[in-house]
């Protein structure tokens, strides 16, 4: 994540994905979330404003400026300077890694996704992206990020999650900087059996 990656994303209202992965929480599980490589907290002030303990992680410093400047006061929110392979889950009854698990060191996505199931009872909710394989991030950087196909993500998650939602992204379209790119991943709604 760029170190104003957060400062350029902090107006920004949260993913629409999110509300539509909190239909599938199960109402007897705690209020409890964990927002993977959280920016400026979008995703975390939607959940907060739900009433969520939310536990969140990002190693960018501007993250840290803009999340502890925007919560400073919040008794739910609680931050850490963590990356995906170091941070030490929480039990949690959803998971949200939108745009950030892509960051994660291909040699480490398995170790993160075990540690993400660990974390979650069943029944809980995990919402992650993972970049396909036409994305021209991967096609830049091919030794720090790893791409996937649909049959890939299938045999990935078909043991212990019920895969309610797998939606591949192929479009031109700008980043946070509003530079176009060509986006290619899939957003994933993964309920644990």
């Amino acid at each position: 994540m760029s170190q104003i990656f957060a400062e350029l994303t902090q107006d920004q209202s949260h993913r629409p994905i999110l509300e539509y992965a909190l239909q599938y929480v199960d109402a007897t599980l705690p209020r409890v979330a964990i927002d993977c490589g959280c920016g400026a907290g979008n995703e975390a002030a939607f959940l907060l404003k739900h009433d969520y303990r939310v536990y969140a992680f990002d190693p960018s410093e501007a993250a840290q400026r803009v999340c502890q400047y925007r919560f400073k006061n919040h008794p739910k929110f609680f931050l850490s300077n963590h990356v995906f392979e170091n941070y030490p889950f929480p039990s949690a009854s959803i998971i949200i890694a939108l745009f950030s698990l892509f960051f994660c060191a291909p040699n480490q996505i398995d170790h993160v996704l075990a540690k993400m199931k660990h974390a979650l009872p069943q029944g809980g909710i995990l919402l992650i992206q993972l970049l396909g394989q036409d994305d021209a991030w991967l096609l830049q950087r091919p030794q720090t990020m790893q791409g996937f196909n649909r049959q890939q993500i299938e045999q990935l998650f078909i043991e212990d999650y019920e895969i309610l939602l797998n939606q591949e992204t192929r479009t031109e379209h700008p980043n946070a900087h509003g530079k176009i790119k060509f986006w290619n991943f899939h957003t994933l709604i993964l309920k644990k059996l």
